[in-house]
């Protein structure tokens, strides 16, 4: 019989890319989002899933029959694998959203039944000519075909490490994933830096914000822009997140529509969610920040104390106006407050 291949890939644009450059072998697109929402070590749990579901229809209008059959075809190809299947090749990429979704598929392929499948990895954070490099969505089919046969075998190290980071990511409190970010994760090279930007996901003690929600004020201090382009901008300043757009929205709608608004959308009164196109005139939409914003900004004021705080950051739920882990954003330590 002949040798069959599965491709597990991030993104449908990839996928697509990869189809027609005519690689041998089948192409499963990877789309739950680990970076956000509540997590678990098996993420098909019945629970969990419909916890998950909730959320994300809540936070993008993602049908939550839709979500859950997703994850389940997902879950259940992984089920399956050594069943028809040579090698298993993972295409990934540096940032914190692929190094997530990375060790989630280790961890899951570790546990499975003894398989006689080889499992190959490609991980890239650049490509020649490909400046600034964000994604393997970027390339072009023949670009795609020079990375052909260029992945390698996964070593039991790098097994034996994402397991652990899952452990830690899906753990209730955040200090088993700040003593981790203290060892040896060279078995993976671009996970040290994608997880220390997981950590500064989490409020800061000075003023209650996240890394991103600072940056995205800093942005806006001196000047009005579209959701567009403050997307584009902070892509460019923090593209180690991996973040999408439909996510940035979701951030933006959470400083926007909160008790004490930090930030304003001038030009409609919602931003795009799950299938949705981008409103006509989206360009001429302008973020500006607050006064408030500007008062949190400078840590004159918290973002927690006076809006509370409902989220989850891998499996800590943050929740309330107090008693929220915190990270330092000067010593980056945690603690409650």
């Amino acid at each position: 019989m002949p040798k069959t291949t599965l491709h597990i890939v991030n993104g449908d644009s990839f996928g697509d890319k990869l189809r027609a450059s005519g690689i041998d072998g089948e192409i499963l697109v990877w789309r739950e989002s680990l970076y956000e929402g509540p997590i678990g070590m098996q993420m098909s749990d019945s629970v969990l899933l419909s916890v998950r579901a909730s959320y994300m229809n809540n936070r993008y209008g993602i049908p939550e029959d839709t979500f859950k059959s997703q994850t389940l075809q997902q879950e259940k190809k992984l089920d399956t694998l050594s069943s028809g299947v040579d090698e298993v090749v993972l295409w990934f990429e540096h940032d914190l959203y692929d190094q997530l979704m990375l060790c989630y598929l280790l961890s899951r392929i570790a546990d499975l039944p003894r398989h006689s499948f080889r499992l190959s990895l490609i991980c890239v954070d650049a490509f020649p000519g490909v400046d600034p490099f964000y994604g393997l969505g970027q390339l072009a089919v023949d670009q795609i075909l020079h990375l052909h046969g260029t992945w390698l075998p996964v070593s039991e190290d790098q097994l034996a490490l994402a397991c652990k980071v899952w452990t830690a990511y899906s753990a209730s409190e955040p200090l088993s994933m700040a003593a981790l970010l203290e060892e040896d994760l060279s078995a993976l090279p671009f996970l040290k830096k994608a997880l220390a930007a997981h950590t500064a996901r989490f409020p800061s003690l000075q003023n209650g914000l996240s890394a991103i929600h600072q940056l995205t004020l800093e942005l806006l201090v001196d000047e009005e822009v579209s959701p567009p382009s403050l997307f584009q901008n902070l892509a460019e300043q923090a593209s180690h997140y991996g973040l999408g757009d439909l996510q940035f929205f979701g951030i933006l709608e959470g400083l926007w529509h909160c008790e004490y608004p930090l930030i304003q959308v001038l030009g409609g009164d919602k931003l795009p969610r799950y299938n949705e196109a981008w409103p006509p005139q989206f360009d001429e939409y302008r973020v500006k920040i607050t006064e408030l914003g500007k008062l949190i900004l400078t840590c004159k004021q918290d973002h927690i104390f006076l809006n509370g705080i409902d989220e989850w950051i891998g499996g800590v739920h943050l929740l309330g106006t107090k008693d929220v882990w915190r990270r330092n954003a000067v010593t980056t330590g945690f603690s409650m407050l």
